[in-house]
C-alpha cells in the first residue's frame, strides 16, 4: 500500500551527476580537451601479436567512461586468473580462499556486462544508433503496411458474397434435418406398401440421402480435396430401415454446421484486434533509452545554484532519496518483459529498469560486501598480505566500472535496446506476414469459389428443397414419385461437369454459370413434383449442352 500523504512538503534530493552533453564547462565536453587526450590507444606500446588478440574497441579508447570499461574488464580478468592461482597454490585449505570463491560472484556477471558494453564502444556508435533507429522507423512502417492490407482483405471478405453463400448452406441444412425428421414418422409408421415396396423405398431414401449428401459436399472451403462428408455411402448402406437412415443422418448433421467464413472472418477479426494493439503499444513505447516513470513524486528542494550549474546536471531517472516516498512494491509501467519496476522504501525510490540493470545492481551489492570481506580478511591474515591487497584493488576498480555502468545505464544500454526492439519487431514482421499470407490465402480461394457456391451449390440445394417439400406432401404413388426424382437429380448432377470449371478462374463462362443456376431456380416455383421432374428433364436436354462439353 502507497503512503503519498504530505509528500509535497516534504525534502527530496534526487541523484545527478555531470552530462557532458549538457554542461558548457566541463572537461569531458570541452572540445580541446576531447582532441587532446581521446581517443587514444591504450596498447600502443604493446607488440603487434598482442594487438592482434584484442578487438579493436579495446584499443582505441573513445572517452572516459570508455576507459573505465576496460579498466573493469581488465581489473576482473586479472582477479579471476589470481583467484586461480590462490586455489592452486593453497587447495582452499580451512576455507582461507573464501572471500575469492565469493568475489567470483560479483566478478563473473561484471565482467560479462562490461565486455558487451566495451564490444559497441567504436567510433561508430553514432552510426550504430542512427542505423538501428532507422531499422526500427522501417519494420514500424512495414508492420503498419500489413495491418493496413489485412484489414482491407477482412473489408472484403465482408462485402464478397461468400458469407451470402454460407448462411444459405446453413439454412438448407436445417431444412432436410426437418425433412429427415418427417420422413421417419411418415415412412415407418404410416406406409402401408407391401414388404418388397417397402425394401425399395428404403433403396430409394437411401439413394435420395445420398445424392442430398453429395451436393452438400460442395460446402467448403476446398470441395475438390477436402469436401465437407458428413456420411459415408457405406455407412448408409448398412442401415437396415428408413428410420436408421434417418436417425444417422441427422445425427451427424445436427454437429455439422456451415460456418467456416464466419469463423474464420471472427478469428481474423480477432487477430487483427490483437496487432493493432500490438502495434499501437509499440508506437506508443518510448524510445531507447527513455523511461517514463510514475508521478507524482515529492517536491525537490529549490537552490540558489546558477543557471550554468543546474543545467549541467543530468538527473538519474531511476534513483531518487528523500521523505514522502511511502512503501511500494511493484510495476511502475511494466512491459511484456516484466520491466521497469518501481520500489518506494520512506526515503527513496529505486526503478528497476531491465533484466541487466537489476542484474548491475546485485552485482553492485554483491562487489561492496566483498570488499568489506577482503578487507577484514586482510586484518586477520598472517601471509598473503600483497595478494590481499591486489585483490582489493582489483575488485576496488571493477566496482568503479559498475558505479560507471549504473550512472550511465540508459545511455550505455541505448543501442542494446534499439537492437533488441529491432529483432523483437523483425520477428512480429515475419509472424505477422505470415498471418497476411494465410488470411490471402483463405479469402482468396473463398472469392474464387463465390461463382461455385452461387451458381451451381445454392440452386440446386434450393432444388433438392423443393424437391422433398414436395415429397412430404405425397400421399400415393409414394415409391415411384422419389425414384423418378433420384433419377431425374442424377441425371442433372452428370453434366455439371468438374467442379474446377466452376471456379471463377474456371473454363466455365459467368454467363453459363448465371443461365444454369437462372434455370435451376426457375424449377423452384413450380407447386407439384410431376410438372417440376418434366421441366427439370428438359433443363437435363436442353440447357445443359454447354457444360457437358467443358470439362
Amino acid at each position: 500500500m502507497s503512503n503519498e500523504g504530505g509528500a509535497a512538503r516534504q525534502p527530496s534530493f534526487a541523484m545527478e551527476v555531470e552530462d557532458p552533453q549538457s554542461t558548457p564547462r566541463s572537461f569531458l565536453n570541452d572540445p580541446e580537451f576531447a582532441s587532446r587526450f581521446f581517443p587514444f590507444e591504450l596498447f600502443r606500446c604493446c607488440p603487434v601479436y598482442v594487438k592482434a588478440l584484442l578487438p579493436g574497441t579495446w584499443q582505441k579508447i573513445q572517452d572516459v567512461t570508455h576507459l573505465i570499461l576496460v579498466a573493469g574488464a581488465l581489473a576482473c580478468g586479472l582477479f579471476v586468473v589470481q583467484t586461480i592461482a590462490v586455489v592452486y597454490n593453497t587447495g582452499c585449505a580451512e576455507l582461507n580462499c573464501v572471500p575469492e570463491l565469493v568475489a567470483l560472484f560479483f566478478i563473473l556477471p561484471c565482467t560479462t556486462y562490461c565486455v558487451r558494453i566495451i564490444g559497441q564502444y567504436d567510433d561508430r556508435l553514432t552510426s550504430k544508433k542512427r542505423d538501428a533507429k532507422e531499422q526500427k522507423a522501417n519494420l514500424t512502417r512495414s508492420y503498419n503496411d500489413l495491418l493496413t492490407d489485412m484489414d482491407g482483405l477482412l473489408s472484403k471478405s465482408a462485402e464478397s458474397s461468400a458469407g451470402l453463400a454460407e448462411r444459405s448452406f446453413e439454412s438448407k441444412r436445417r431444412d432436410f434435418q426437418r425433412f429427415l425428421e418427417r420422413a421417419k414418422s411418415k415412412y415407418c409408421s404410416g406406409y402401408s406398401g407391401a414388404q418388397g415396396d417397402s425394401d425399395k423405398l428404403l433403396m430409394q431414401f437411401r439413394r435420395f440421402c445420398t445424392n442430398w449428401l453429395k451436393v452438400f459436399e460442395e460446402c467448403s472451403i476446398d470441395p475438390v480435396e477436402c469436401p465437407k462428408r458428413v456420411v459415408l455411402e457405406e455407412e448408409l448402406n448398412r442401415c437396415t430401415s428408413i428410420g436408421d437412415v434417418a436417425d444417422l443422418c441427422l445425427e451427424r448433421l445436427r454437429v455439422t454446421e456451415v460456418r467456416f467464413i464466419s469463423i474464420q472472418r471472427d478469428q481474423d477479426a480477432q487477430m487483427l484486434r490483437r496487432n493493432r494493439n500490438e502495434f499501437r503499444r509499440i508506437s506508443m513505447a518510448p524510445s531507447a533509452g527513455t523511461f517514463t516513470l510514475p508521478s507524482p513524486r515529492p517536491q525537490t528542494v529549490s537552490t540558489s545554484e546558477p543557471a550554468g550549474q543546474t543545467q549541467g546536471r543530468r538527473r538519474i531517472s531511476w534513483l531518487a532519496l528523500g521523505s514522502g516516498y511511502g512503501f511500494k512494491m511493484g510495476g511502475a509501467s511494466e512491459g511484456e518483459d516484466g520491466f521497469p519496476k518501481e520500489f518506494r522504501f520512506g526515503c527513496g525510490r529505486l526503478v528497476v529498469l531491465s533484466r541487466e540493470h537489476f542484474m548491475l545492481i546485485c552485482v553492485f551489492i554483491v562487489g561492496s560486501l566483498v570488499v568489506l570481506l577482503e578487507i577484514y580478511q586482510l586484518k586477520n591474515a598472517a601471509r598473503r598480505v600483497m595478494s590481499n591487497l591486489l585483490s582489493i584493488v582489483e575488485i576496488f576498480v571493477a566496482e568503479v566500472c559498475v558505479v560507471t555502468m549504473l550512472l550511465k545505464f540508459e545511455e550505455l544500454d541505448m543501442v542494446q535496446q534499439l537492437e533488441r526492439e529491432v529483432k523483437e519487431l523483425a520477428r512480429q514482421n515475419e509472424q505477422v506476414e505470415k498471418q497476411r499470407e494465410r488470411m490471402a490465402e483463405f479469402w482468396g480461394s473463398a472469392q474464387q469459389l463465390t461463382e461455385l457456391w452461387l451458381y451451381r451449390t445454392v440452386p440446386r440445394l434450393d432444388l433438392y428443397k423443393e424437391v422433398h417439400s414436395l415429397l412430404e406432401d405425397t400421399e400415393e404413388d409414394t415409391l415411384m414419385k422419389i425414384s423418378s426424382a433420384n433419377m431425374q437429380l442424377e441425371e442433372l448432377e452428370s453434366g455439371l461437369g468438374a467442379l474446377e470449371a466452376w471456379r471463377s478462374d474456371g473454363n466455365i463462362s459467368i454467363d453459363d454459370k448465371k443461365c444454369f443456376g437462372k434455370a435451376i431456380n426457375s424449377l423452384c416455383q413450380e407447386q407439384e413434383l410431376d410438372s417440376l421432374l418434366v421441366k427439370l428433364e428438359e433443363v437435363t436436354t436442353n440447357n445443359m449442352k454447354a457444360l457437358q462439353n467443358i470439362k
